[in-house]
């Protein structure tokens, strides 16, 4: 499934988890929202329990989810961990 998103704000969210969170294997964790990358950098997966958003090179994307409300939740996640403030 796929719908309009923010791509420039969900690769921030991205950055974030990265930086923020806590490494798990070769996935980072942080507020619900796991993120994973491939070793050139070109693919960006967000996942939670029940949503993925896979972006891949030129902002091309996949959102796979369930139902509306699941999207939802999912991108409000994103959203409230990209209005954290970086501590530098």
């Amino acid at each position: 499934m796929s719908s309009e998103i923010d791509i420039r704000m969900a690769l921030r969210a991205y950055q974030k988890v990265v930086e923020l969170g806590e490494k798990r294997g070769n996935k980072h964790y942080y507020k619900g929202i796991n993120a994973y990358s491939d070793l050139d950098g070109y693919n960006v997966e967000l996942t939670d329990d029940k949503v993925t958003l896979s972006i891949n090179f030129h902002s091309k994307y996949n959102l796979d989810y369930k139902s509306a409300h699941d999207k939802d939740e999912f991108m409000e996640k994103l959203k409230k961990i990209d209005n954290i403030k970086n501590k530098k």
